[in-house]
């Protein structure tokens, strides 16, 4: 990955950042992540290396809001954990990192994680509650295929073995209830997860509200397949291109037009 591309794809995490803020998905807490590979010398392996090291990039601690999260703020860690590259700034890594190492270790398809404390998906999740695709085709590509649950341990994930046994339950699957804890979702790049964890929030408050006042139906398997077969190619969701980003350069728009997801 050259600098242009990776000060690219840091400005498309730091902006994920900001909408999962924008969109009440996060605050201080919760973090994106992006696949990349880092070379050699950056890793520290001597001048002159080949090849490079898995790696991606994070949001570091100490946490700060989400809304504030820029480029430069980002760091470069490995799957085993370690910063790279941190040329003497005096940093740290955020606790949950072995959620998005392991994942990626595990999925190598996988070029993009988040992790999320947002209420209505975890709130389905504390219920055993199916989110239903009730709307809009392309919305609706996020629950498609039901997120799993790992309820094996309630606690924080910021252990190795965690980690593993996270990725372990999401072979095939691009979102994880952490019962009692939060939200994990998987996509091909940063944009397609950002759009599916705002989606599944969305769809997760109206399969509730539905069904206080009926038996809503599910969109049919057919008419998902095409938004489907978009994500599976990588291709970037046109609402990232035409409306988050721009809600990203005008945050105080989002309100009013929050109907519009």
């Amino acid at each position: 990955m050259d600098e242009q591309a990776l000060a690219e794809l840091r400005e498309t995490v730091a902006i994920s950042h900001r909408l999962l803020y924008r969109t009440g998905l996060g605050t201080t807490r919760g973090h994106t992540s992006a696949r990349i590979s880092w070379t050699g010398e950056r890793a520290g392996e001597g001048d002159g290396a080949s090849g490079g090291v898995d790696a991606f990039v994070i949001k570091p601690w100490p946490h700060i809001q989400m809304h504030r999260v820029r480029a430069d703020d980002l760091i470069v860690m490995d799957f085993d954990g370690n910063i790279l590259g941190a040329e003497g700034r005096r940093i740290t890594k955020v606790s949950e990192w072995p959620i998005h190492a392991e994942i990626y270790r595990a999925h190598p398809g996988v070029g993009a994680v988040i992790h999320t404390h947002q209420k209505w998906a975890t709130m389905m999740g504390f219920a055993g509650a199916t989110i239903l695709p009730l709307l809009d085709p392309e919305l609706s590509a996020a629950v498609a295929h039901e997120p799993v649950v790992f309820d094996e341990d309630k606690a924080l994930i910021r252990s190795v073995e965690q980690g593993k046994a996270v990725a372990g339950r999401m072979h095939g699957a691009n979102a994880c209830h952490l019962q009692n804890h939060g939200m994990v979702f998987t996509g091909p790049n940063v944009e397609t997860a950002t759009v599916d964890a705002i989606a599944t929030e969305h769809l997760a408050e109206m399969t509730w509200r539905a069904r206080l006042i009926g038996s809503p139906e599910a969109l049919p398997s057919l008419a998902l397949r095409p938004a489907l077969d978009r994500r599976a190619r990588g291709e970037i969701p046109e609402s990232w291109l035409h409306y988050w980003k721009w809600v990203d350069a005008n945050p105080e728009s989002l309100r009013p037009r929050s109907a519009d997801i």
